[in-house]
């Protein structure tokens, strides 16, 4: 048999048989089974509430009866691996309102609870990885070399003609062969909770994400214990090496992401919200005085009110008018045909106010992603998050797909002439409207009397079945992989490079 099984083989059974691995796995099993119970009801909730949404969302299109009123919101439903990572799924919102007068750059959150609960953040498995298992890795690895030095083991085992790559090779497979298999245990506990919701569908996309968040989780951990070797086999004593290793431990998770974040912020400030904000009522009041001006140089005494209708000499604006004049509808007709270029006008000069501001933030951000690069820990929960597919990325997705269907429904209502007719404002026929001449010399009461349409109540929806219908798309693909590519390919690089620093400093090392 091969030195190096040899060794491992030692390495993993004199591990597996420790007091301190019985209770690594004692703990892996409670905290993923707690963490995932506790985030599955989580996203059974959302799921609720975004399927609550979609039906009063269709209920609400299915009694649109004049294309003014056509507003579509449209929603990302929960991603069903965010009971894994949970990620920043329920933090930026999952619903945004499309239409003519709305550009999406912003999601809102669907629901209700209690908004004090917030201050608490939910501990996914994938969370519980990157603090506690990092540091549970350094309480079995860290005494990997230097202990086995000061008992005499290590001078023993190269005694015995086997060379010091041979050790290496054969601690590193059995350590980590040991600590993996606690965390696959209680891995694969989490997989039959899952697997035991009937509200969440876990497919083969799913499932080979669930194997490659384990796979990652692998890469990251075994930085910590190629880390913990290297440290090892530097320091002469178990407590010095300990000690050294609860410092980078604490530079890694907590100092280098949070530094990261200061210094993003000095170094590319962002204006205040309320800045953008005091822009926008700017541009909202240049808007309003545009429309008014144009309603005040367009009024009529012709038109009078009725009970029926809003038919009104006082400005040619209207978005729901059932009776009227044939030459009052042409009145309105004209003034929706100045009002909508300018409201959609506005819409996207808004819109362009709002992505400018989101511009500076992703420039804040992806600079305070890339110091955090120095990090192995913010890298693992940077790729967990792009393969659950509950990172910045899939939500930049989201808002870049509403934006591309407000296109499409605003082609649709180019078909339709909602932009050119005054079928934006009311469902009637204009022939069978009467003249403003005969209605004022006819019998009102008796005209509206006649009429087949009374009350909004009698008209009929718009058929909407040829209007596209918004789908947020699979998460699984280029987009999640190739998002987390970068960062997978950049573990691994570490991992080889901390084996080859180690090994040579191994090298360099005394057996006693």
């Amino acid at each position: 048999m091969s030195p190096i099984w040899i060794i491992a083989k030692r390495e993993f059974t004199q591990n597996i048989l420790s007091l301190r691995l019985f209770i690594g796995l004692i703990v892996c099993l409670a905290l993923f089974v707690a963490s995932t119970y506790v985030l599955i009801d989580d996203y059974e909730k959302r799921l609720s509430v975004h399927n609550a949404a979609e039906i009063e969302h269709w209920n609400a299109l299915e009694e649109v009866k004049v294309y003014s009123h056509l507003r579509v919101d449209v929603a990302k439903p929960p991603e069903p691996l965010s009971v894994i990572c949970l990620g920043i799924d329920r933090q930026l919102g999952s619903a945004v309102k499309v239409s003519y007068e709305d550009v999406p750059t912003e999601a809102k959150i669907l629901g209700g609870g209690n908004p004090l609960l917030n201050v608490f953040s939910a501990v996914d498995a994938v969370l519980m990885v990157q603090i506690a298992f990092s540091l549970f890795v350094i309480s079995i690895a860290y005494d990997v070399i230097c202990g086995e030095r000061e008992s005499g083991t290590l001078a023993l085992v190269a005694s015995n003609s086997v060379s010091k790559y041979h050790i290496l090779i054969g601690k590193y497979l059995g350590g980590m062969t040991s600590l993996l298999v606690p965390l696959a245990i209680g891995w694969i506990a989490a997989a039959l909770l899952i697997s035991a919701n009937p509200m969440i569908e876990f497919h083969i996309a799913e499932w080979s994400r669930f194997a490659l968040l384990f796979a990652a989780l692998a890469l990251y951990l075994s930085v910590f214990f190629l880390l913990s070797m290297l440290i090892s086999a530097i320091t002469g004593r178990s407590a010095r090496a300990l000690v050294w290793l609860l410092f980078l431990w604490i530079v890694i998770v907590f100092i280098i992401p949070n530094g990261a974040v200061y210094v993003a912020k000095q170094v590319r400030p962002i204006p205040s919200k309320s800045v953008v904000n005091i822009e926008r009522a700017a541009i909202e009041i240049a808007f309003w005085e545009k429309i008014m001006d144009y309603g005040a140089a367009h009024r009529s005494s012709s038109y009078f009110a009725t009970g029926y209708g809003v038919v009104s000499g006082n400005l040619p604006f209207a978005f729901q008018v059932l009776t009227a004049s044939r030459e009052a509808m042409l009145w309105y007709l004209d003034g929706a045909k100045f009002y909508i270029p300018q409201r959609i006008e506005y819409a996207e000069e808004i819109g362009n106010l709002y992505q400018g501001y989101y511009r500076s933030l992703k420039r804040q951000t992806v600079l305070a992603e890339n110091l955090s690069r120095l990090s192995p820990a913010w890298v693992y929960y940077n790729i967990s998050a792009g393969l659950s597919g509950t990172d910045l990325r899939r939500h930049e997705r989201f808002i870049h797909q509403a934006q591309d269907y407000r296109k499409a429904l605003m082609a649709y209502m180019q078909e339709q002439r909602a932009f050119s007719s005054i079928s934006w404002f009311t469902p009637v026929n204009l022939n069978d409207m009467p003249s403003q001449a005969g209605l004022v010399a006819s019998d009102e009461d008796t005209f509206f009397k006649n009429l087949t349409l009374k009350e909004w109540d009698d008209v009929e929806p718009l058929d909407l079945r040829g209007m596209s219908v918004f789908t947020s798309g699979p998460t699984w693909g280029n987009v999640a992989l190739g998002g987390a590519l970068p960062d997978v390919v950049y573990l691994i690089f570490l991992n080889v490079l901390l084996f080859l620093i180690t090994g040579t400093m191994f090298l360099k090392s005394e057996m006693r």
